[in-house]
């Protein structure tokens, strides 16, 4: 019978392997000590196993550091947008004060809805209307005033279904891979329909992810002067709209890369084309599309032709599950009021 003998050496060389391991990415934690929020299943595993391809040298799967960058819209896809995205509810006395000076601002038709509480109406003009209702509010104000505002008033404004702040409603499996990506050396992003003086106002914060990293709709702004200071001043026109075709073009000026990864949302097909733009890299990339399918915890919504889920199945698209895929949505202290739209 042979009789081995553990020496030190022997310790020494298995603390070398592990080190080569880690360094070219061929260690990885066990799959159940990550994305702890997340049930058991193929949408969790084709997310460990992508990721695990994109780390490990001379996998089929391999992304070269350089290139791991992924990129999640926000509004329904980080945290809800129903029954309106975050943005909208505290801007209500800015618009209004806005419609005072410049009547002619109640003729665009997402400004009009939302003085009127036609929320239907509202959610039917999707991003565009948001992006009215922000201009308004923010015409002929400095660039630097709105940020400080948009910081204050977010941590206000409830979300009217769940009674706490949209700084509070981070969808916990979404934040959970954002680190576990952030962790195999993917950088994170943000693309959102909403203006980006909210959403940079909120991602570190929110999301761990810094306002540098942060696309968005942007409002024109004009340079001028004012009390012997320079500033940038507002001037209630939107510059560019960060929802459906218009989100590849930002990411492209913004990053000057395709995506390996990206996460979106159903419910108004504003993530289809950035998803595709990102499957069709030439290499290994990865989509995960949002299903609003839980009524008890969430919402249920979708696209009336489904058209979102098509795309998903057409493109191959994964599509998560907040029902089945999701353990938790929000922190435990969160739950939805009885009367939720």
């Amino acid at each position: 019978m042979l009789c081995y003998r553990w020496e030190m050496r022997h310790t020494v060389a298995v603390i070398g392997l592990l080190l080569v391991l880690v360094a070219t990415g061929r260690a990885h934690p066990d799959k159940g000590d990550v994305l702890p929020s997340w049930n058991e299943g193929p949408t969790r595993t084709a997310v460990i196993d992508f990721v695990t391809a994109a780390t490990r040298e001379g996998d089929a799967g391999y992304i070269a550091p350089e290139a791991r960058v992924a990129v999640f819209d926000m509004d329904g896809t980080l945290m809800p947008e129903k029954p309106l995205p975050g943005a909208v509810l505290p801007l209500m006395a800015d618009v209004k004060a806005a419609v005072a000076k410049h009547p002619e601002l109640k003729q665009q038709p997402g400004v009009a809805a939302f003085l009127a509480g036609d929320l239907k109406g509202l959610q039917a003009l999707g991003e565009s209307g948001l992006a009215q209702i922000v201009a308004a509010a923010v015409d002929d104000r400095t660039a630097d005033d709105v940020s400080v505002d948009m910081a204050r008033e977010e941590r206000a404004a409830p979300n009217p279904h769940f009674g706490q702040p949209y700084t509070k409603l981070a969808y916990r499996p979404m934040v959970e891979l954002l680190r576990y990506l952030e962790a195999n050396g993917f950088q994170t992003w943000i693309c959102s329909g909403s203006p980006v003086a909210y959403t940079r106002g909120m991602s570190q914060e929110v999301f761990g992810i810094p306002p540098e990293r942060v696309i968005g709709s942007s409002l024109q702004t004009r340079f001028g002067e004012r009390d012997g200071k320079t500033v940038l001043t507002y001037t209630g026109k939107v510059e560019h709209l960060t929802d459906r075709e218009g989100k590849p073009p930002v990411i492209h000026l913004a990053i000057g890369r395709r995506p390996v990864f990206v996460g979106g949302n159903v419910g108004g097909v504003g993530d289809v084309a950035m998803m595709r733009y990102a499957m069709d890299r030439g290499g290994p990339s990865f989509a995960l599309l949002v299903n609003h399918d839980d009524a008890a915890r969430e919402f249920v919504y979708a696209e009336k032709n489904g058209d979102s889920l098509a795309a998903a199945a057409r493109y191959h698209f994964r599509v998560v599950s907040i029902k089945n895929d999701w353990k938790t949505v929000f922190d435990p202290s969160v739950t939805p009021r009885p009367s939720a739209p």
